[in-house]
């Protein structure tokens, strides 16, 4: 059976962090003449081990994660599934289970790293076990960007600020939300800014309220340019719910029901509130004409 050189994580929305880890394993794994692999869990160990999992937003889902990882060229992705079981093993049990189920040869992993039950194994814990069972044991420095350690928490804090930029400077890639064109009001078609609804799965995080230049891919489509609308439409409806719209430039096709991804480029404005229909149209219009100029600029700024 091969023999691997891993990492470990959550590895949420794979970040530049995680990429310069994942590089870094990828490094080790030629020094050694060995194949690579990272191993996640899913899901969340909040949403198991939290008694509230429905505050608990994340930055990609399972398949995105995977998706990202494998486009690393890691040789393999081993995707544990997290359980309060799971959750009870020491750091040396679960070194032991990598070792055993896995054939792991050694470990690479991040500055910060913790395994085991309460997060209890940090790098010399690790080191002491991977000593132990006679596997390579290497920590990776912090990857550090304009003076900031990059996080997943980090990332969070600038999409719910609408710092989308920032954001995505982090990632290393645009910030993206997958889901399905829902039926609604079809207001927006009666004021020539026809919007498609999109109902998100669950636990993704949503960034702050207001408009966005985005792009999408849609059934093969890639890099259609639109605006996104993220609010409580407050000036036609009075339920109080948030809902994700997307107007598409320049398109026009029937798209209920299919799958659609948005990548948030740009921040442009807040959410408001408009006094009369004209007023929001006039605003809207607004809207597409910087955003068209954004779209050709590839920087918007206020």
């Amino acid at each position: 059976m091969e023999k691997y050189i891993a990492t470990t994580g959550f590895f949420d929305g794979v970040h530049r962090g995680h990429v310069a880890v994942i590089n870094k394993l990828k490094m080790t794994g030629l020094y050694l003449n060995l194949p690579v692999c990272a191993v996640t869990f899913w899901p969340h160990p909040r949403i198991v081990l939290n008694n509230e999992p429905e505050k608990l937003k994340l930055l990609s889902s399972l398949e995105e994660k995977k998706r990202r990882i494998e486009a690393l060229g890691i040789d393999k992705v081993i995707i544990i599934p997290f359980t309060k079981e799971f959750s009870e093993m020491s750091p040396q049990q679960f070194i032991d289970e990598l070792v055993k189920k896995y054939n792991i040869a050694g470990l690479c992993v991040g500055y910060d790293h913790h395994i085991g039950k309460n997060r209890t194994g940090g790098f010399d814990a690790i080191k002491g076990i991977c000593n132990k069972f006679g596997l390579y044991c290497e920590q990776v420095q912090p990857f550090v960007m304009d003076g900031r350690i990059i996080s997943s928490q980090k990332i969070r804090k600038c999409l719910t600020d609408g710092n989308i930029e920032e954001a995505n400077s982090m990632l290393g890639y645009s910030y993206t939300l997958t889901g399905t064109v829902v039926h609604g009001k079809k207001l927006g078609r009666t004021i020539g800014f026809p919007t498609a609804n999109i109902e998100l799965k669950s636990f993704k995080l949503i960034p702050h309220n207001g408009v966005y230049a985005v792009t999408i891919a849609l059934d093969n489509r890639l890099n259609l340019k639109g605006m996104l609308y993220i609010g409580k439409k407050s000036s036609v409806d009075s339920s109080g719910k948030v809902f994700i719209e997307v107007h598409i430039f320049d398109f026009d096709d029937d798209i209920y029901n299919q799958e659609i991804s948005v990548s948030f480029e740009h921040f442009i404005r807040e959410d408001m509130k408009f006094d009369s229909i004209d007023d929001m149209k006039t605003q809207l219009a607004e809207d597409k004409r910087l955003i068209e100029l954004s779209h050709i600029c590839h920087v918007y700024t206020i």
